[in-house]
């Protein structure tokens, strides 16, 4: 096999996750000053080494389903973005109105903003992306025991029909069960997909799809804001006769279970508990014809924490 720096690039794309944009002067102003760290650092790598072909947020883009949360987000995204193409995704916060907001508006309220339908897919050269969607809560028995929708499983079943010589870059806000864990079980400082609420009871419903077809794929996720060095944050499987990357984007917001903004009582302001280490993370993806590098920034001390290559046969 080349080796990576033999092969030509066929496409590089920038993922990030949760990032929770809410509108609340209090929760604007932290959000901002985290976050201006990790666009500086964008910008100045994009000025070096090109723009990504797109971004990527798998979901929980905003805090909760509120309009004026979705107008700040799409604002500062486009400012900061420019024009790079956005594809976002629809995760459990978008289905999230603590104010008593009607749940059979919150799709539509994330489809008019976004001008994107729950589920779609995109090509871009050689590859194919599909965008998945967190299951509408509504539906759900039980909150805590979340199953992608049949409608999801028939739409990947069908993208992947469609593009049998493409790799597919897969995004869904839920990691599949067992793929990324808690850094310290014993002191659970990780939400993680060995439990019910972040990884879907029909996981294996999702591998049997991968499995039946016949190229190679990488699934991104997020919704666990897993702290650095977790093990699984990559993880190979081989499912079939191609491989499976699982990758969970972790989030710039805010990393480990017990951290991020916390709110007064009486919601009118709110502090920020980092995580150790605090790292602002967002992934650069470069796919090639036989691997796929993926690279995590720390957009704190502008540095690369690691890369990963991966087997794309």
């Amino acid at each position: 096999m080349e080796q990576l720096t033999d092969q030509q690039a066929l496409l590089m794309f920038w993922a990030i996750g949760d990032l929770h944009y809410r509108a609340l002067p209090f929760w604007h102003e932290l959000h901002s000053a985290r976050l201006a760290p990790m666009f500086d650092d964008l910008h100045a790598l994009w000025q070096t080494e090109g723009k990504p072909a797109f971004c990527v947020s798998p979901g929980d883009l905003v805090e909760t389903c509120a309009i004026e949360n979705y107008q700040l987000a799409k604002a500062r995204l486009a400012e900061e973005l420019g024009d790079i193409p956005l594809y976002p995704g629809l995760g459990n916060h978008e289905y999230h109105g603590p104010n008593g907001e009607d749940p059979s508006r919150m799709e539509a309220t994330f489809n008019e903003v976004w001008r994107k339908p729950a589920r779609y897919s995109w090509e871009a050269g050689e590859v194919v992306g599909i965008m998945l969607d967190y299951p509408d809560v509504s539906t759900l028995e039980n909150i805590q025991r979340v199953y992608i929708s049949s409608r999801t499983l028939a739409f990947l079943d069908d993208e992947l029909a469609k593009h049998p010589t493409q790799t597919a870059i897969i995004f869904l806000h839920c990691p599949l069960a067992n793929t990324v864990l808690d850094r310290d079980p014993a002191q659970h400082r990780d939400y993680n997909s060995l439990e019910h609420f972040f990884a879907p009871e029909n996981s294996q419903e999702v591998r049997d799809i991968l499995t039946r077809h016949d190229t190679p794929k990488l699934l991104f996720s997020g919704h666990t804001h897993t702290g650095w060095e977790a093990p699984g944050l990559v993880k190979v499987e081989q499912l079939g006769t191609h491989s499976t990357t699982f990758v969970n984007l972790m989030s710039p917001w805010y990393t480990g279970r017990g951290t991020g903004a916390h709110m007064s009582e009486d919601y009118r302001s709110a502090t920020y508990r980092a995580d150790e280490p605090d790292v602002i993370p967002t992934f650069q993806v470069t796919i090639y014809q036989q691997q796929a590098s993926i690279r995590v920034r720390d957009h704190r001390t502008q540095r690369w924490l690691k890369e990963w290559i991966v087997p794309l046969q």
